[in-house]
């Protein structure tokens, strides 16, 4: 009998250490410990593998040792997280990617810091993708799943990327987290853990930083470059992220992006719609993004006061805006000397859209300047991106203008002076003078129209036609914007310019 009890529980002991195996086992070519394998013991949880026929994927997810000594609630937490984020991570990412045929997930109480897990091929671009979710993972499974929902989706998204170009190089950064960040949110639109605020992921998105020099937690906030290319789908974006080759940083990634054919205009759209903070997410909300505040430009006008440039100096790959100031009173061109690495757009203060710059006089839109009550400067936004493989660039701006009226002169006509009963004469009201041809009174800063006297006396700005005043004046209904005085004889006729 004892012999018999001896002999099942030796069974049962075997059996038991025949359920944990080593964490690196899926990859029997390496020694335990070594290309990011766990040099530790490992058991399969309870349902898996799991197959995932339309990805053509199988996962399985295990768990060490000291992990199945965790609380059974935090434990049983797990399962339903896995499940949803399995699940809808393969629904959305087979649509356009190529997932590995195999994945190991590997549940671990390791602690880091500043992340959540970690995802390597142990076999470079060889199935299995290992992805090992810490310690952080499994206690947010209680207290934040949209997180971890998110969190998982993330990993996975790395598995697909590692199979192009990036393989397991962690550079660039900015491709690699800001890209997963970006595809785990179409997967969890509404969980916006990768926001780039303190709010949500902690990190803000910093403008006056180039996109290549966010590393580290920053690097997690470029996710909101790729949400602003409106005119590139997903399958468009993936291929970007598999295109692009590992180990480029700093220097070396400023360059590569320099010659990138088209990052220009992608950097430009993501620059315009950062600077008006307009960025959405997936689901439709406007991200949060803090305001830039303009750099004052200074605008240097010739002798003629009609054409003035400003130069403005940016570094390459960040997001520069600047403001000007015109005279009002006038009509306006704005264009720039930038060539094929430099873009600049322009808008009105309180627009809440932009105007790409031209490159020359010819090309453009005209602006109008008209006059206003107070006779303000009018104040234009510009912004500035470079993508030259340089430590900083600068670009020409001009602004050049028609001859400026004078906002707030008076135009009409006055058919007879003031009688002046002491000389027995006519005079000028005040504020007009006697025209050259005629007894009659223009307001100052205005002339008699000659080539029009004979129709009708008329005086105007030099800048403006008679034809023109008077068609404005007669296109008012009514009365309106007229005024008819008699005195001592003179009646007078006035229009006053908008």
């Amino acid at each position: 009998m004892m012999k018999l009890q001896l002999l099942l529980f030796a069974l049962f002991a075997s059996l038991a250490q025949a359920q944990w195996k080593g964490c690196s086992s899926p990859w029997p070519n390496i020694t335990p410990g070594k290309e990011f394998t766990l040099k530790d013991k490992c058991r399969t949880l309870a349902g898996y593998p799991k197959k995932f026929e339309e990805a053509n994927t199988e996962v399985t997810v295990t768990y060490t040792q000291q992990w199945s000594r965790l609380p059974s609630k935090t434990k049983t937490a797990v399962n339903p997280i896995l499940k949803e984020s399995l699940e809808k991570s393969m629904e959305v990412y087979r649509k356009f990617a190529k997932l590995p045929s195999s994945i190991i997930i590997i549940l671990t109480t390791e602690s880091d810091e500043d992340f959540t897990a970690e995802t390597v091929y142990p076999n470079l671009r060889k199935p299995p993708c290992q992805i090992k979710l810490f310690n952080r993972w499994t206690t947010e499974a209680t207290t934040n799943k949209p997180r971890v929902l998110q969190a998982l989706a993330h990993e996975i998204y790395h598995c697909i990327q590692d199979l192009g170009k990036l393989g397991n190089s962690v550079d660039p950064q900015w491709v690699r987290d800001g890209s997963a960040n970006y595809f785990s949110n179409l997967v969890f639109p509404d969980s916006n853990a990768e926001w780039p605020d303190k709010k949500h992921s902690g990190v803000a998105y910093k403008p006056n930083l180039p996109i290549y020099a966010h590393v580290g937690k920053e690097a997690y906030a470029t996710s909101i470059f790729f949400q602003a290319q409106r005119k590139m789908d997903e399958d468009a974006i993936n291929k970007f992220v598999l295109a692009t080759p590992g180990g480029s940083t700093g220097l070396q990634e400023r360059a590569r992006l320099s010659d990138l054919s088209g990052f220009a205009d992608e950097f430009f759209t993501f620059a315009k719609d950062f600077a008006l903070q307009q960025i959405k997410d997936t689901n439709g909300d406007l991200i949060p993004i803090d305001k830039i505040n303009p750099v004052s430009a200074s605008i240097k006008f010739d002798k003629a006061g009609t054409t003035g440039t400003a130069t403005l100096t940016s570094t390459p790959f960040t997001i520069s805006v600047f403001k000007i100031t015109i005279d009002p009173g006038r009509t306006a061109k704005i264009y720039s000397s930038a060539n094929d690495n430099q873009k600049l757009a322009y808008r009105k203060s309180d627009a809440k859209s932009w105007t790409d710059m031209a490159t020359d006089s010819s090309s453009g839109r005209t602006i109008d300047l008209p006059c206003n009550q107070k006779n303000t400067k009018q104040t234009y936004i510009i912004v500035f991106i470079s993508t030259k493989d340089v430590k900083s660039d600068k670009v020409k701006i001009t602004v050049a203008t028609s001859k400026p009226k004078k906002c707030g002169a008076r135009s009409g006509f006055v058919l007879y002076p003031l009688f002046n009963p002491t000389t027995s004469g006519g005079y000028c009201p005040k504020g007009t003078h006697s025209s050259r041809l005629a007894i009659w009174c223009c307001p100052d800063g205005t002339q008699l129209d000659e080539h029009v006297a004979q129709q009708v006396s008329i005086c105007c700005p030099t800048a403006r036609k008679s034809s023109q005043i008077i068609s404005d004046a007669l296109s008012r209904s009514g009365d309106s914007g007229t005024s008819r005085t008699e005195r001592s004889g003179a009646v007078k006729l006035d229009f006053t310019l908008q």
